[in-house]
């Protein structure tokens, strides 16, 4: 067609892209996928894992979880899901559990599979969904940040932490909020400890021309570093201490509070950030979501002594405790009793939904601020509670494949390479088709470049139809 415009490259802009791609393709996956990590040893590690959905079941059993050498070179023709990283995992290619044979591990009893990795744990994610909504996971059509637990390792939408919150129209009228579909009955609002969080972002606000869409964060994700969901609190008793406490904020709701809607302002629902002081980036203003300092209490001068704080120790005074742990917070104590009740009643944590007869509510989750592994009180009695979860206490190592010594190098270089290693014979055999082939698209070329006409995908495909034809003629 005359106004039909062709998107055409030279050859010399074609080279360059494809020379691009390959530098991008060599940074973003840099490593060797020559080796299944079935044999590393101690066989259960933390490692990437991925979810091949091809050689899943149909009847509702959770999925089988392979390695990243596995997903390149035995599944690269599946459908795949990225797990990320999970610990104590065994790649399953290699087992009876995979009905594809793994190109990567040879079975050291003899036969064609290993026995299934008995030890690894399979939850909801081998099943294709995450967080406690459930909620099938598709990466192209996913639009939410999601935060993984540090200790389950699953994946949590913030919007299911009570992270976001919603920009009210300036055009809207200031009210009550009304109650989500979602959340308990509420009454109006009465004074309260909590924080206040009109004017905190105010700047932000004021320049998001698309105010129905706009977004804010409870807990912005640069003043924490890790996350444990509400469910895994519950069932690692050290915790509890911590819960609620500097350094491990949780996100709580009053039945009893119902926030006024201020246009212009951000909406939490209610929800609202317990555990610690937050500085603002902008005015330096402290945001008191405690209102409970975290030093002792001023003395006045002009009290009797009697009734001063003791500050220097003295014969009477007892010997002090080396333990560092806080004494546990109340509030989060009532909160994590919720989340106990939920557990006893629903199989899972995922399927219920933030209910309790306690005036405070919450999903049970913590937010480690940087640090946190600092803090832990290690005395001879807080110690041993660690022990059956080592990752509170060391980062964890995972697993990364080897690097690949071909990442940086051209198809042209690779392609040399492997000639080489072909006998003499089929070598020269090589050098001949492709010498051949080279005369022939320079032949089928010439017109092309003659009357400066534009050569398609289609003319290059005609071309090795051709080729095709001739020798099976």
């Amino acid at each position: 067609m005359a106004n039909e415009q062709i998107k055409s490259l030279s050859l010399s802009s074609l080279l360059a892209k494809e020379s691009r791609l390959l530098k991008l393709a060599s940074e973003a996956i840099p490593h060797s996928f020559n080796t299944c990590t079935y044999d590393e040893p101690g066989g259960y590690i933390r490692q990437a894992v991925y979810l091949c959905k091809t050689c899943t079941a149909d009847d509702g059993t959770p999925g089988k979880g392979i390695c990243a050498a596995c997903s390149v070179s035995c599944h690269a023709e599946h459908e795949q899901l990225e797990l990320f990283p999970k610990r104590n995992f065994r790649c399953d290619c290699p087992t009876a559990a995979i009905p594809v044979p793994c190109t990567l591990h040879k079975s050291i009893s003899g036969g064609s599979k290993e026995p299934p990795n008995t030890d690894n744990a399979y939850g909801q994610n081998f099943l294709g969904k995450f967080c406690r909504c459930g909620r099938d996971y598709d990466p192209t059509t996913e639009t939410e940040t999601m935060i993984q637990c540090l200790a389950c390792e699953d994946w949590w939408h913030e919007s299911c932490l009570h992270l976001k919150g919603r920009l009210v129209p300036k055009s809207a009228k200031s009210s009550p909020t009304k109650p989500r579909a979602s959340s308990p009955p509420t009454a109006p609002t009465e004074p309260s400890s909590e924080a206040d969080i009109d004017g905190i972002y105010d700047e932000e606000m004021d320049d998001d021309d698309d105010e129905e869409d706009a977004t804010l964060s409870l807990i912005p994700s640069s003043t924490y570093d890790a996350l444990i969901c509400g469910k895994c609190v519950s069932e690692i008793p050290v915790l509890h201490r911590w819960a609620g406490t500097p350094g491990a904020r949780m996100i709580i709701k009053r039945r009893t509070s119902l926030p006024h809607v201020t246009p212009g302002k951000v909406d939490f629902g209610g929800w609202t950030v317990w555990g610690e002081k937050i500085e603002t980036k902008d005015e330096g203003d402290i945001f008191d979501v405690k209102k409970r300092s975290s030093s002792p209490p001023s003395v006045d001068a002009s009290e009797p002594p009697s009734k001063k704080m003791r500050t220097e120790a003295g014969p009477s005074v007892a010997k002090v405790s080396s333990c560092k742990a806080p004494p546990q917070d109340e509030t989060a104590q009532i909160v994590l009793r919720g989340v106990d009740k939920r557990l006893e009643g629903s199989p899972s944590l995922y399927s219920s939904e933030t209910s309790s007869e306690d005036e405070i509510i919450g999903e049970g989750d913590i937010f480690l601020s940087e640090g946190w592994r600092d803090r832990w009180c290690r005395c001879p009695d807080c110690l041993p509670l660690f022990d059956k979860y080592p990752y509170l206490l060391e980062e964890e190592e995972t697993f990364t494949p080897p690097d690949d010594p071909d990442s940086n190098k051209s198809l042209e270089e690779l392609g040399l390479r492997a000639l080489q290693t072909l006998p003499r014979d089929k070598a020269l055999d090589s050098i001949r088709a492709f010498n051949e082939m080279r005369d022939d698209l320079m032949n089928y070329l010439r017109p092309f470049a003659e009357q400066g006409k534009v050569v398609s995908s289609n003319d290059i495909n005609e071309f090795f139809e051709m080729r095709k034809a001739a020798r099976s003629a």
